[in-house]
């Protein structure tokens, strides 16, 4: 009876089209509204659109979307997204995935995989209303709703920027999930029955827990998502940076070789593609200043890989980029 026990499904429906105001002040208000009822959020966690000209804002030639990882928020790009958009004369919408952001510990109650690949591609659409064409930026669990957000629609992405890419977990943490009695051997093996997960954080960007639902959304985002066959629908230019520095010193979040792998099966041509191991970063999340020690050479990768290779009608110089991070 025990190969009959309930599993952690890793089926997902195609992600739905999603329409959203096609103006920037309806779109502003709309924001601030469903923000307004989300809940007790952690300072600065909201979503918001970082306007190219605040006095002004309106449509640009280039808006750019930074999608955040598990239990964190928009500060875990912080100050890069901005930076980067910055740079490039672009809007910036910095939205807040379900359940992330709230104080409350139990917050992932009830997150579902499903869920988390709608607003993905909600933020996909804003971002689509705020410029004409479109930068894509995820982190870790971002990564990889941002890849198959992208392989869903790819002509409506310019091009997409990869760090730390979950596409598995180091060493295969969550696969008890896909075992009969999966979720609850981690509940009782791992957690004493506890379906909120504790854990320390170095800043309140970051949640200090996650309830079991938000584990069995990754072990399918993952399990479900992250397959050659999405990998070969993404066709626009790609940059995928992680930390690696040797078999002792390298990322424990996720699977560096998963990430190898994935980016060789990339549906973009290999001249518009570029996978850089940061060896100094020391910490899964590599652009945050907050944990890493290669935020300044992550932003320099990035930003010029977007001007070789992004399709803006603003290329930035290597200089321009170094003003940027320095201002």
């Amino acid at each position: 009876m025990f190969v009959l026990g309930p599993r952690t499904s890793t089926t997902l429906p195609p992600i739905v089209p999603v329409s959203v105001p096609n103006h920037p002040n309806t779109l502003t208000q709309w924001l601030a509204q469903r923000e307004g009822a989300a809940g007790q959020l952690r300072s600065d966690t909201q979503a918001h659109i970082v306007w190219a000209d605040p006095l002004h804002p309106a449509r640009a030639d280039c808006a750019m979307v930074y999608l955040h990882g598990f239990t964190a928020s928009q500060g875990e790009g912080a100050p890069l997204h901005v930076k980067l958009a910055r740079a490039f004369g672009c809007n910036l919408y910095l939205p807040r995935f379900p359940g992330h952001g709230l104080q409350a510990m139990d917050a992932l109650r009830g997150i579902d995989a499903v869920q988390l690949r709608q607003a993905a591609a909600e933020a996909l659409a804003v971002a689509r209303v705020l410029g004409e064409r479109v930068v894509v930026i995820g982190t870790s669990m971002g990564g990889a709703l941002a890849t198959q957000a992208v392989a869903a629609d790819p002509g409506q992405v310019q091009t997409l920027v990869l760090w730390s890419p979950l596409v598995r977990e180091r060493d295969e943490q969550l696969r008890v999930l896909g075992w009969p009695w999966g979720s609850q051997l981690l509940l009782w093996v791992k957690n004493s029955g506890d379906p909120v997960m504790r854990f320390p954080v170095k800043s309140h960007y970051w949640a200090g827990g996650s309830h079991l639902d938000g584990y069995r959304a990754l072990y399918a985002l993952s399990r479900g998502g992250m397959q050659p066959s999405v990998y070969a629908q993404v066709r626009v230019p790609v940059f995928v940076g992680y930390y690696y520095h040797d078999a002792h010193h390298q990322d424990t979040v996720v699977s560096v070789d998963a990430i190898r792998t994935m980016f060789t099966q990339l549906g973009t041509p290999p001249a518009q593609r570029q996978l850089l191991a940061f060896a100094q970063a020391g910490d899964h999340v590599i652009a945050s200043p907050l944990r890493s020690n290669a935020a300044p050479q992550v932003f320099m990768a990035t930003c010029r890989f977007i001007a070789t290779h992004g399709g803006l009608r603003f290329a930035p110089t290597i200089s321009d980029c170094e003003h940027a991070w320095e201002h």
